[in-house]
């Protein structure tokens, strides 16, 4: 470690890719304003946890493996701390109104925080004010949540993934003419929205051009239905790029219509199925946000937070890496994904007295 040295809240600055001290600690980016610091992470430890505060978490939905690696890094990291939690599932995108009563009966119920996967970064505002007027830190995890009033954010900015893919494709085109399919997820979603904006910045005065552009929910077969139609009504795609889902269901697309080597496939995040396409072949590359390790960041903010400790930035998340057929074997899966079989947590009691 070049550099290195002690930070308020257990942060310590590094030029080290991941630790091998295991999940204790690992590298992040603090995010100030437009500022971004690689730093080393340290969890807090149990006997640093001297009560058994209890967490509601909120996700968007549980249709795929990208939320239960989530909730397999925030249960994880539960059990270790000794604390407790509750997960409500608001069942997809466009369930908002679930959400809320969701969040709402946290508040009511007096949960000592809250982690908040948001279906919509502004739609939730209200709520995140009503939880910190009374006394509940807000942590926004994953998708992005606006406003002044959420205590940190614990997240990878979707910005920052896409504009990786589409850097990746700008470089794979050779400076040729490139033409994609772009499927970035539900219009209204914050970190969909940050996608666009990401993927296209990236190709911005290159010969990468998007033919079509379709958003919708991240279900499995919404995202196949709208790659099945594009590769119907758009017979000059090069490649599909895509939220995991759209990346999942591209590589079948493909595959299902004989047009691989013709039409390559890329995402922008990556859940165990890109991953496993990429070592296939079938997908070209993916960038990781190490969703597992986000969820154990989300949980050590709120805890430090609960501790009344000062965090050392508002906003961090693991620093993003990309994954090809070239640097797939490098990765640790388990800072990504779930364990196989692992079943999904919804309630756990505190051990901690």
């Amino acid at each position: 470690m070049k550099g290195a040295f002690a930070l308020m809240a257990g942060v310590v600055f590094a030029g080290v890719a991941h630790s091998q001290e295991g999940p204790s600690k690992f590298e992040v980016q603090l995010v100030d304003g437009g500022k971004k610091t690689d730093a080393e992470w340290t969890l807090l430890k149990k006997e640093e946890v001297t009560k058994p505060w209890n967490i509601c978490v909120l996700f968007p939905h549980l249709k795929d493996s990208y939320w239960v690696a989530a909730d397999y890094g925030i249960a994880d990291e539960i059990h270790r701390t000794g604390t407790a939690m509750t997960l409500y599932e608001a069942g997809g995108y466009g369930n908002l109104s679930t959400q809320l009563s969701q969040m709402d009966n946290c508040i009511a119920q007096k949960f000592d925080g809250i982690i908040l996967g948001a279906i919509s970064a502004d739609g939730v505002g209200p709520l995140v004010k009503k939880a910190k007027d009374a006394g509940i830190p807000v942590i926004d995890f994953v998708n992005g949540v606006n406003g002044p009033d959420v205590a940190g954010h614990a997240l990878v900015s979707f910005y920052d993934l896409a504009y990786e893919t589409g850097k990746y494709i700008v470089k794979q085109s050779g400076g040729k003419p490139t033409v994609v399919g772009f499927f970035p997820g539900p219009q209204g979603a914050g970190w969909s929205d940050d996608a666009v904006r990401g993927f296209n910045d990236a190709i911005k005065g290159s010969k990468v051009q998007i033919a079509v552009t379709r958003r919708g929910d991240t279900g499995l077969n919404v995202q196949l239905d709208m790659i099945n139609n594009a590769l119907q009504t758009y017979d000059n795609l090069n490649w599909l790029v895509g939220v995991d889902i759209a990346g999942q269901a591209a590589a079948v697309a493909v595959r299902n219509a004989n047009l691989s080597g013709k039409v390559d496939v890329a995402a922008f995040d990556i859940i165990p199925p890109v991953y496993d396409d990429i070592a296939a072949g079938a997908t070209k590359a993916s960038p990781t946000d190490f969703t597992v390790l986000q969820g154990r960041l989300a949980v050590d903010m709120v805890l430090r937070l609960l501790q009344g400790q000062k965090l050392p930035a508002k906003r961090a998340g693991p620093k993003p890496e990309m994954v090809t057929t070239e640097t797939i074997k490098s990765f640790n899966k388990t800072d990504m994904f779930a364990p196989p079989g692992y079943k999904v947590e919804f309630s756990i009691e505190a051990t901690k007295k």
